[in-house]
Protein backbone atom coordinates (compact mmCIF):
# COMPACT_ATOMS: atom_id res chain seq x y z
CA UNK A 1 0.00 0.00 0.00
CA UNK A 2 2.88 2.40 -0.36
CA UNK A 3 3.85 2.64 -3.71
CA UNK A 4 2.90 4.97 -6.64
CA UNK A 5 0.32 4.48 -9.43
CA UNK A 6 1.73 2.52 -12.54
CA UNK A 7 0.09 0.80 -15.06
CA UNK A 8 -0.06 0.39 -18.82
CA UNK A 9 -0.88 3.21 -21.15
CA UNK A 10 -3.59 4.31 -21.92
CA UNK A 11 -5.74 6.86 -24.76
CA UNK A 12 -6.73 9.41 -22.43
CA UNK A 13 -10.08 10.13 -25.00
CA UNK A 14 -11.08 6.40 -24.01
CA UNK A 15 -10.52 6.82 -20.16
CA UNK A 16 -11.98 10.06 -20.62
CA UNK A 17 -15.47 8.59 -22.06
CA UNK A 18 -16.12 5.43 -21.13
CA UNK A 19 -14.55 5.13 -17.49
CA UNK A 20 -14.83 6.89 -14.35
CA UNK A 21 -11.02 6.48 -13.14
CA UNK A 22 -9.62 9.41 -14.59
CA UNK A 23 -6.00 9.99 -15.28
CA UNK A 24 -5.34 6.81 -12.91
CA UNK A 25 -4.01 4.27 -15.13
CA UNK A 26 -4.09 1.70 -12.16
CA UNK A 27 -7.64 2.11 -11.51
CA UNK A 28 -8.93 2.52 -15.29
CA UNK A 29 -6.94 -1.06 -14.98
CA UNK A 30 -9.02 -2.68 -12.14
CA UNK A 31 -12.23 -0.77 -13.53
CA UNK A 32 -12.11 -2.49 -16.50
CA UNK A 33 -11.21 -6.13 -14.89
CA UNK A 34 -14.56 -5.76 -12.59
CA UNK A 35 -16.46 -4.90 -15.47
CA UNK A 36 -14.66 -8.31 -16.96
CA UNK A 37 -15.98 -10.04 -13.99
CA UNK A 38 -12.58 -10.09 -12.27
CA UNK A 39 -11.36 -9.03 -8.91
CA UNK A 40 -7.38 -9.73 -9.36
CA UNK A 41 -6.56 -6.46 -10.70
CA UNK A 42 -9.01 -5.20 -7.99
CA UNK A 43 -6.93 -6.46 -5.49
CA UNK A 44 -3.42 -5.34 -6.90
CA UNK A 45 -4.24 -2.01 -7.23
CA UNK A 46 -5.18 -1.54 -3.21
CA UNK A 47 -2.16 -3.01 -2.17
CA UNK A 48 -0.41 -0.49 -4.30
CA UNK A 49 -1.95 2.52 -2.85
CA UNK A 50 0.20 4.59 -0.96
CA UNK A 51 -1.68 7.33 1.23
CA UNK A 52 -5.63 7.28 2.71
CA UNK A 53 -6.96 10.01 0.53
CA UNK A 54 -6.15 7.68 -2.51
CA UNK A 55 -7.23 5.03 -0.39
CA UNK A 56 -10.82 6.57 -0.37
CA UNK A 57 -11.57 7.82 -4.16
CA UNK A 58 -10.10 4.28 -5.54
CA UNK A 59 -12.34 2.10 -3.18
CA UNK A 60 -15.07 4.79 -3.97
CA UNK A 61 -14.34 4.43 -7.61
CA UNK A 62 -14.51 0.69 -7.48
CA UNK A 63 -17.21 0.22 -4.91
CA UNK A 64 -19.76 2.07 -7.73
CA UNK A 65 -18.59 0.04 -10.46
CA UNK A 66 -18.45 -3.24 -7.97
CA UNK A 67 -22.38 -2.52 -6.88
CA UNK A 68 -23.59 -4.08 -10.36
CA UNK A 69 -21.80 -7.05 -10.46
CA UNK A 70 -20.89 -10.02 -7.36
CA UNK A 71 -17.03 -9.71 -8.00
CA UNK A 72 -16.49 -8.38 -4.83
CA UNK A 73 -18.46 -10.97 -3.34
CA UNK A 74 -16.12 -13.64 -5.50
CA UNK A 75 -13.04 -12.05 -3.35
CA UNK A 76 -14.17 -12.43 -0.31
CA UNK A 77 -15.09 -16.25 -0.44
CA UNK A 78 -12.00 -16.71 -2.18
CA UNK A 79 -9.96 -14.43 0.48
CA UNK A 80 -12.46 -14.10 3.80
CA UNK A 81 -9.71 -12.75 5.96
CA UNK A 82 -8.47 -9.87 3.43
CA UNK A 83 -8.82 -6.52 4.86
CA UNK A 84 -9.26 -5.35 1.48
CA UNK A 85 -12.25 -7.27 0.27
CA UNK A 86 -13.91 -6.80 3.37
CA UNK A 87 -13.65 -2.90 2.74
CA UNK A 88 -14.54 -3.28 -0.66
CA UNK A 89 -17.45 -5.33 0.68
CA UNK A 90 -18.99 -2.32 2.85
CA UNK A 91 -18.55 0.33 -0.37
CA UNK A 92 -20.41 -1.92 -2.27
CA UNK A 93 -23.25 -2.52 -0.08
CA UNK A 94 -23.52 0.76 0.95
CA UNK A 95 -23.58 1.99 -2.80
CA UNK A 96 -26.30 -0.29 -3.78
CA UNK A 97 -28.33 1.37 -0.34
CA UNK A 98 -27.35 4.87 -2.24
CA UNK A 99 -28.23 3.94 -5.32
CA UNK A 100 -32.03 2.35 -4.44
CA UNK A 101 -32.95 5.31 -2.16
CA UNK A 102 -31.60 7.58 -4.68
CA UNK A 103 -33.35 5.66 -7.61
CA UNK A 104 -37.02 6.38 -5.16
CA UNK A 105 -36.87 2.24 -5.21
CA UNK A 106 -38.34 2.27 -1.91
CA UNK A 107 -42.05 4.16 -2.28
CA UNK A 108 -43.83 1.35 -1.04
CA UNK A 109 -43.92 -0.06 2.54
CA UNK A 110 -42.58 -3.55 1.53
CA UNK A 111 -40.04 -1.82 -0.66
CA UNK A 112 -38.78 0.43 2.23
CA UNK A 113 -38.77 -2.99 4.53
CA UNK A 114 -36.44 -4.16 2.08
CA UNK A 115 -33.99 -0.80 1.50
CA UNK A 116 -33.59 -0.84 5.69
CA UNK A 117 -32.55 -4.91 5.37
CA UNK A 118 -29.89 -3.75 2.56
CA UNK A 119 -28.79 -0.80 5.10
CA UNK A 120 -28.58 -3.05 8.32
CA UNK A 121 -26.59 -5.37 6.06
CA UNK A 122 -24.34 -2.99 4.92
CA UNK A 123 -23.99 -1.15 8.43
CA UNK A 124 -22.62 -4.69 9.56
CA UNK A 125 -20.46 -4.58 6.41
CA UNK A 126 -19.10 -1.29 7.85
CA UNK A 127 -18.74 -3.03 11.22
CA UNK A 128 -16.66 -5.87 10.21
CA UNK A 129 -14.62 -3.92 7.91
CA UNK A 130 -13.77 -1.36 10.80
CA UNK A 131 -12.90 -3.98 13.03
CA UNK A 132 -10.03 -5.42 10.99
CA UNK A 133 -8.44 -2.10 10.50
CA UNK A 134 -9.23 0.55 12.98
CA UNK A 135 -6.94 2.92 11.64
CA UNK A 136 -9.34 3.04 8.32
CA UNK A 137 -11.97 6.17 7.63
CA UNK A 138 -13.51 4.27 4.66
CA UNK A 139 -15.87 1.90 6.91
CA UNK A 140 -16.52 5.37 8.79
CA UNK A 141 -17.16 7.15 5.36
CA UNK A 142 -19.28 4.28 4.74
CA UNK A 143 -21.55 4.24 8.02
CA UNK A 144 -21.80 7.84 7.29
CA UNK A 145 -22.72 8.26 3.33
CA UNK A 146 -25.64 5.90 5.10
CA UNK A 147 -27.08 8.26 7.10
CA UNK A 148 -28.45 10.12 3.91
CA UNK A 149 -30.96 7.40 3.26
CA UNK A 150 -32.33 6.76 7.04
CA UNK A 151 -34.85 10.27 6.60
CA UNK A 152 -36.73 8.86 9.67
CA UNK A 153 -33.97 9.27 11.94
CA UNK A 154 -34.54 5.50 13.15
CA UNK A 155 -30.79 5.45 13.96
CA UNK A 156 -29.31 7.77 16.99
CA UNK A 157 -25.85 7.95 15.25
CA UNK A 158 -28.00 10.04 12.54
CA UNK A 159 -29.20 12.48 14.15
CA UNK A 160 -26.50 13.96 16.75
CA UNK A 161 -26.57 17.46 18.03
CA UNK A 162 -24.09 19.85 15.97
CA UNK A 163 -20.73 21.59 17.32
CA UNK A 164 -21.40 24.03 20.02
CA UNK A 165 -22.73 27.24 19.18
CA UNK A 166 -23.24 26.43 16.24
CA UNK A 167 -26.88 27.43 15.55
CA UNK A 168 -27.76 27.69 12.11
CA UNK A 169 -26.79 23.42 11.60
CA UNK A 170 -28.58 20.61 11.71
CA UNK A 171 -28.43 17.73 14.09
CA UNK A 172 -27.24 14.98 12.02
CA UNK A 173 -24.48 12.29 12.10
CA UNK A 174 -21.98 14.63 13.59
CA UNK A 175 -20.54 11.72 15.79
CA UNK A 176 -19.58 9.75 12.62
CA UNK A 177 -18.40 12.84 10.93
CA UNK A 178 -16.10 12.68 13.80
CA UNK A 179 -14.94 9.64 13.55
CA UNK A 180 -13.53 9.87 10.05
CA UNK A 181 -11.69 13.13 11.00
CA UNK A 182 -10.11 11.77 13.71
CA UNK A 183 -8.57 9.23 11.27
CA UNK A 184 -8.02 11.32 8.24
CA UNK A 185 -8.47 14.78 8.82
CA UNK A 186 -10.36 16.86 6.37
CA UNK A 187 -10.84 13.89 4.38
CA UNK A 188 -13.06 14.97 1.17
CA UNK A 189 -15.79 12.69 0.67
CA UNK A 190 -16.38 12.52 4.02
CA UNK A 191 -17.55 16.66 4.09
CA UNK A 192 -19.58 15.64 0.58
CA UNK A 193 -21.09 12.80 2.33
CA UNK A 194 -22.03 14.92 5.51
CA UNK A 195 -23.30 17.86 3.35
CA UNK A 196 -25.67 14.86 2.01
CA UNK A 197 -26.86 13.33 4.98
CA UNK A 198 -27.75 16.81 6.63
CA UNK A 199 -29.85 17.56 3.10
CA UNK A 200 -31.48 14.63 3.42
CA UNK A 201 -32.99 16.10 6.71
CA UNK A 202 -32.60 19.83 6.92
CA UNK A 203 -35.37 20.72 9.19
CA UNK A 204 -37.43 24.35 8.48
CA UNK A 205 -34.32 25.91 7.00
CA UNK A 206 -34.88 23.85 3.72
CA UNK A 207 -31.89 21.90 2.09
CA UNK A 208 -29.79 25.10 0.10
CA UNK A 209 -29.62 27.47 3.18
CA UNK A 210 -28.61 23.91 4.52
CA UNK A 211 -26.14 23.37 2.33
CA UNK A 212 -24.56 26.74 2.11
CA UNK A 213 -24.32 27.10 5.49
CA UNK A 214 -22.68 23.79 5.89
CA UNK A 215 -20.15 24.47 3.23
CA UNK A 216 -19.32 28.32 4.64
CA UNK A 217 -18.67 26.93 8.46
CA UNK A 218 -16.50 23.80 6.71
CA UNK A 219 -14.62 26.22 4.74
CA UNK A 220 -13.95 28.60 7.80
CA UNK A 221 -11.57 26.19 9.35
CA UNK A 222 -10.26 23.89 6.52
CA UNK A 223 -6.98 23.75 5.67
CA UNK A 224 -5.89 26.85 2.75
CA UNK A 225 -5.33 24.34 0.35
CA UNK A 226 -8.01 21.98 0.75
CA UNK A 227 -10.29 20.38 -2.11
CA UNK A 228 -13.31 21.62 0.24
CA UNK A 229 -12.75 24.96 -0.55
CA UNK A 230 -15.39 24.02 -3.19
CA UNK A 231 -17.97 23.28 -1.01
CA UNK A 232 -19.80 26.27 -1.73
CA UNK A 233 -19.59 26.04 -5.51
CA UNK A 234 -21.20 22.51 -4.99
CA UNK A 235 -24.03 24.41 -3.00
CA UNK A 236 -24.39 27.40 -5.49
CA UNK A 237 -24.54 24.78 -8.75
CA UNK A 238 -27.41 23.16 -6.77
CA UNK A 239 -28.93 26.38 -6.26
CA UNK A 240 -28.55 27.08 -10.01
CA UNK A 241 -29.85 23.80 -11.33
CA UNK A 242 -33.46 24.49 -8.35
CA UNK A 243 -33.63 27.96 -10.27
CA UNK A 244 -33.27 27.01 -13.20
CA UNK A 245 -35.88 23.81 -12.92
CA UNK A 246 -38.30 26.07 -11.52
CA UNK A 247 -38.12 28.20 -14.66
CA UNK A 248 -36.03 31.07 -13.02
CA UNK A 249 -33.71 31.35 -15.73
CA UNK A 250 -33.03 34.86 -15.68
CA UNK A 251 -31.61 34.88 -12.54
CA UNK A 252 -29.02 32.31 -13.15
CA UNK A 253 -26.54 34.76 -14.19
CA UNK A 254 -26.59 37.07 -11.71
CA UNK A 255 -26.16 33.92 -8.85
CA UNK A 256 -22.77 33.93 -10.58
CA UNK A 257 -21.74 37.58 -10.09
CA UNK A 258 -23.08 37.74 -6.37
CA UNK A 259 -19.86 38.66 -3.73
CA UNK A 260 -20.56 35.61 -1.58
CA UNK A 261 -19.92 33.57 -5.02
CA UNK A 262 -16.98 35.89 -6.52
CA UNK A 263 -15.31 35.25 -2.92
CA UNK A 264 -15.74 31.58 -2.79
CA UNK A 265 -14.70 30.95 -6.36
CA UNK A 266 -11.47 33.37 -5.83
CA UNK A 267 -10.49 31.23 -2.17
CA UNK A 268 -11.14 27.91 -4.17
CA UNK A 269 -8.96 28.78 -7.45
CA UNK A 270 -5.89 30.48 -5.39
CA UNK A 271 -6.13 28.40 -2.31
CA UNK A 272 -6.18 24.85 -4.25
CA UNK A 273 -6.03 25.64 -7.65
CA UNK A 274 -2.87 27.22 -7.24
CA UNK A 275 -1.28 23.87 -5.48
CA UNK A 276 -3.50 20.98 -6.57
CA UNK A 277 -1.96 18.54 -8.67
CA UNK A 278 -4.56 17.89 -11.77
CA UNK A 279 -3.15 14.38 -12.16
CA UNK A 280 -4.40 13.19 -8.64
CA UNK A 281 -7.13 16.20 -8.03
CA UNK A 282 -10.70 14.71 -8.16
CA UNK A 283 -12.08 15.56 -11.80
CA UNK A 284 -15.28 16.43 -10.57
CA UNK A 285 -13.69 19.21 -8.34
CA UNK A 286 -11.68 20.68 -11.30
CA UNK A 287 -14.86 20.13 -13.43
CA UNK A 288 -16.82 22.85 -10.72
CA UNK A 289 -14.19 25.02 -10.34
CA UNK A 290 -14.21 25.77 -14.23
CA UNK A 291 -18.15 25.97 -14.45
CA UNK A 292 -18.11 28.40 -11.63
CA UNK A 293 -15.18 29.85 -13.35
CA UNK A 294 -16.86 30.34 -16.79
CA UNK A 295 -19.81 31.99 -15.31
CA UNK A 296 -18.64 34.37 -12.75
CA UNK A 297 -16.02 36.37 -15.02
CA UNK A 298 -12.85 34.54 -15.02
CA UNK A 299 -12.35 33.47 -18.54
CA UNK A 300 -8.20 33.93 -17.64
CA UNK A 301 -8.38 31.70 -14.47
CA UNK A 302 -11.05 29.26 -16.07
CA UNK A 303 -8.92 28.38 -18.89
CA UNK A 304 -5.91 27.34 -17.14
CA UNK A 305 -8.53 25.30 -15.03
CA UNK A 306 -9.62 23.80 -18.56
CA UNK A 307 -6.02 23.16 -19.72
CA UNK A 308 -5.48 20.63 -16.11
CA UNK A 309 -9.48 19.05 -17.08
CA UNK A 310 -7.98 17.75 -20.56
CA UNK A 311 -10.07 15.31 -21.76
CA UNK A 312 -11.65 14.52 -18.49
CA UNK A 313 -15.16 16.33 -18.41
CA UNK A 314 -17.27 15.08 -16.39
CA UNK A 315 -21.46 15.27 -16.87
CA UNK A 316 -21.65 17.44 -13.28
CA UNK A 317 -21.65 20.20 -13.31
CA UNK A 318 -22.56 20.87 -16.92
CA UNK A 319 -26.06 19.13 -16.98
CA UNK A 320 -27.07 21.96 -14.57
CA UNK A 321 -26.60 24.06 -18.23
CA UNK A 322 -29.85 26.21 -19.48
CA UNK A 323 -28.56 26.10 -22.49
CA UNK A 324 -28.92 22.35 -23.38
CA UNK A 325 -30.64 19.09 -22.51
CA UNK A 326 -29.32 17.23 -20.03
CA UNK A 327 -27.94 14.55 -22.03
CA UNK A 328 -26.12 17.34 -24.15
CA UNK A 329 -23.78 18.33 -21.32
CA UNK A 330 -20.75 18.13 -23.18
CA UNK A 331 -21.79 20.86 -25.36
CA UNK A 332 -21.90 23.01 -22.44
CA UNK A 333 -18.37 22.08 -21.43
CA UNK A 334 -16.93 22.84 -24.82
CA UNK A 335 -19.10 25.84 -25.52
CA UNK A 336 -17.63 27.58 -21.95
CA UNK A 337 -14.43 26.10 -22.80
CA UNK A 338 -13.67 27.52 -26.28
CA UNK A 339 -15.19 30.80 -25.17
CA UNK A 340 -12.73 31.12 -22.31
CA UNK A 341 -9.95 30.14 -24.57
CA UNK A 342 -11.06 32.70 -27.35
CA UNK A 343 -11.02 35.42 -24.80
CA UNK A 344 -7.71 34.31 -23.19
CA UNK A 345 -5.69 32.17 -25.85
CA UNK A 346 -2.41 30.28 -24.82
CA UNK A 347 0.55 31.72 -25.56
CA UNK A 348 3.73 30.01 -26.77
CA UNK A 349 5.75 27.64 -24.44
CA UNK A 350 2.77 27.66 -21.89
CA UNK A 351 1.21 23.98 -21.61
CA UNK A 352 -1.31 21.98 -23.69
Amino acid sequence: MLTSPAGPQRPATLMASSNPAGRDRDLYAAVQDIQAGYWMQMRQVLARTGNWPQWTSRTQVLGVVAAQTNVVELWLKEEPESLAARVMYARVATERVLQAHRGQWAQGSPQARDLEKLADRARQACHKAGEGNPHDAVPWICRLALAETDTTGRHPEHHTPPPPHEYLLPSGPWGLLGEVHQRDPFNREAWHRMSQALQARPGPAGRQAVAVDFARWTVSFAPPDSPLLLLPLYARVQEHRERRDKGNEVTLNLLWTREDTTRAVTQAFEGWFRTCDPATSSQLDLNYLAYALARGGFPQWATEVFDAIGDFATPAPWQSDARHPKDQWRKAFEEDRDACLRSHPRHTGERP
